[in-house]
């Protein structure tokens, strides 16, 4: 019988469910009555039981639904930026998914399931950073389950974290912003106003020290061209803050605006019209530093805010006021930003 399916799956032409209802009707006409009870039997048994795992099933995932909502709304009662809580909600979406499909269920979770998944992440060839804010991520998922008690134990304090490798903080130096600004003027656009868009970036970047999801959420209703200044909303930390820009910078921004007739909404845009995401604004800045020859490997968008920094503190502006335009809670969060050199200690003392 399995010889005689397999040559008529291998034919075509005929549904996988043809021919097995073909065969079904060919081996119910060859039983006595008796076996065709206990068949019916055996088949109404097995629907009975299929019926009520896919009702388990469905009840797991409202729960797992349910639980990821819960952690929703209990991250943004923390006041955690927007960004924050969809990084969170991520990670424990996948860290569940994999539960689910491990048939794990959060009440019986043990410390070698955790283990496991972290082993299989692990391996994915992530950087040290990368695996540190995923092990964050992951500890304050089972922190709040285990408060909750979804979990039974405080797995969270048995997972240490581990080292975050220190990188090297990049600035541009005034060579390199000279380059980049006689280079994006003259570059060939690839769409209407994308050289403008690109070089009011680079600017917003250098001159306000924006951050990455601050470019995406800056609207035309933030910018106040009377006063020379960007009303910051909601950011990192859910803090607000007010930084001032120059007249050349104003200039950039007046024209962009006008050429754009776009007053209100996301001042910055992809190439289709719509507000732009995080990678297409690194992709941008990529491409600034490759093609005006000034890329190195530890300078990205970041670099931007950073060298917002360090020109402040060139211009002798001090710490607590760079890092409250910075949008810093700490001091020495700020000083990170700074790279004092041999000169700056030679012109301290001489």
């Amino acid at each position: 019988m399995q010889n005689n399916l397999n040559t008529k799956i291998a034919e075509g032409n005929v549904s996988l469910r043809n021919i097995i209802e073909e065969d079904l009707i060919k081996i119910i006409k060859g039983l006595s009555s008796e076996e065709l009870l206990d068949a019916y039997r055996s088949l109404s048994s097995l629907k009975t039981k299929s019926n009520s795992n896919l009702r388990i099933r469905e009840k797991n995932n409202q729960l797992e639904k349910d639980i990821i909502k819960e952690y929703n709304t209990h991250l943004r009662s923390q006041n955690k930026a927007d960004s924050t809580v969809k990084d969170y909600i991520n990670i424990s979406v996948k860290f569940s998914s994999y539960i689910r499909k491990n048939r794990i269920k959060f009440e019986s979770l043990a410390m070698s399931d955790i283990d496991q998944y972290l082993s299989f992440i692990r391996s994915r060839n992530i950087s040290n950073n990368t695996y540190a804010k995923l092990i964050n991520c992951i500890r304050s998922f089972l922190r709040f389950l285990n408060q909750r008690e979804y979990i039974k134990k405080d797995f969270a304090s048995l997972i240490k974290i581990p080292s975050k490798v220190e990188s090297i903080k990049e600035e541009l130096s005034d060579l390199d912003i000279k380059n980049i600004k006689n280079y994006l003027p003259a570059r060939k656009e690839k769409y209407r106003n994308e050289n403008l868009r690109d070089i009011v970036i680079f600017n917003l970047g250098i001159d306000c020290g924006l951050r990455r999801q601050e470019f995406i959420n800056l609207n035309w209703e933030d910018i106040n061209l009377k006063e020379n200044s960007i009303n910051i909303k909601n950011s990192k930390g859910r803090k607000n803050r007010v930084v001032y820009f120059n007249k050349d910078l104003r200039e950039l921004l007046y024209l962009y605006r006008k050429l754009n007739g776009k007053y209100i909404n996301a001042i910055i845009r992809g190439a289709h019209g719509k507000r732009i995401t995080k990678c297409s604004l690194q992709n941008i800045i990529s491409r600034i530093f490759k093609e005006s020859k000034t890329y190195r490997k530890n300078l990205t968008l970041h670099s931007l805010r950073h060298t917002y920094a360090e020109r402040l503190r060139r211009k002798g502006v001090d710490l607590p006021t760079i890092s409250k335009l910075l949008g810093h809670s700490r001091l020495d969060t700020t000083d990170i930003y700074l790279h004092v050199n041999k000169d700056d200690f030679k012109m301290a003392v001489l």
